[in-house]
């Protein structure tokens, strides 16, 4: 297959003509309409018909790149609008590209691979990623070239709906993939898994207070240490045979001397679970305001 005249024609609106060798905005020496290789060098000048010839030379391995790298049919348009993008972007790079999967998946996902075509609008410039607005344009008018049908469209036979311009649309704005990438549900589920964690974390520090004044209150304990298997902290007991929860012993009688261990206050609360949790409740908050953007993003932007 080969490009049309409207192909070249396209092409050379976006390539341009220059008689004299010149450096791209990416230092590659060229002239005529796009022409690079070892051929071009600085001071060359050449007429319009050269740079014609140098073109129709220059557009062969990029037709025949197509034909080796498309599996599915395509009609003059789509190929035209994948010259040009080849003769700009090469032809290793399209067989690489999301463009041509997309075309060759399946029965062929043209429209897909239209929008694939768009992404190719940036080029290193200085040693910077940078768009291009040049490119943009000529992605674009690729894209439109490549989706206009070729033949009249079918507007009667119920089979080739595909092609049928002229049926009543609605609008059905874009969706996310699934569930797992909604904003919404993410940042649920980030709040939800916060607020468990801090309820979690308060549930056991109120259950271990309790325990340490329940202790308290029945004399078996005034420390936080936990129960023995008798139901006691003891570590001794006094001269009356009364056990003590702390002491030392009497180097004299070898006996355990009670020594006076502060009462914890009842409301004596471990400051890193109260920093922990108050960082949970600043998590939740956060969430809880990410999943009223997410859902005012949406309706802006996706109107759902």
């Amino acid at each position: 297959m080969k490009i049309s005249e409207r192909g070249i024609n396209l092409l050379k609106s976006f390539e341009g003509l220059e008689l004299e060798a010149y450096q791209d905005i990416a230092g590659i020496w060229t002239i005529g309409y796009g022409h690079t290789g070892d051929d071009v060098e600085p001071g060359m000048r050449i007429s319009e018909r050269e740079a014609e010839a140098l073109l129709r030379k220059d557009l062969k391995p990029r037709e025949d790149a197509i034909d080796r790298f498309a599996s599915v049919s395509l009609n003059q348009n789509e190929f035209d609008a994948l010259v040009s993008f080849v003769y700009n972007v090469g032809a290793a790079a399209f067989g690489g590209s999301t463009a041509r999967k997309r075309l060759n998946r399946g029965g062929g996902d043209r429209i897909g691979a239209a929008d694939a075509l768009a992404w190719w609008n940036k080029a290193t410039v200085n040693g910077v990623l940078r768009e291009v607005l040049g490119l943009t344009r000529r992605r674009a008018a690729e894209r439109a070239l490549f989706l206009e049908p070729s033949n009249p469209p079918i507007v009667r036979d119920p089979k080739k709906i595909d092609e049928n311009s002229r049926i009543t649309p609605i609008e059905d704005t874009p969706r996310r993939g699934n569930v797992a990438e909604s904003r919404t549900v993410q940042g649920a589920t980030v709040a939800g898994g916060a607020g468990a964690a801090a309820s979690t974390l308060g549930s056991d520090s109120v259950k271990e207070l309790n325990q340490t004044e329940t202790n308290i209150e029945s004399g078996h304990s005034m420390t936080e240490h936990e129960p023995t298997q008798d139901g006691d902290t003891t570590v001794g007991v006094d001269e009356d045979g009364n056990p003590v929860i702390g002491g030392e012993t009497d180097t004299q009688t070898g006996q355990m001397v009670e020594m006076q261990v502060d009462r914890p206050s009842k409301h004596d609360v471990h400051a890193v679970e109260a920093q922990l949790q108050f960082a949970l409740l600043v998590l939740i908050i956060l969430s809880a305001l990410f999943v009223i953007y997410a859902r005012f993003d949406d309706w802006l932007n996706y109107r759902r």
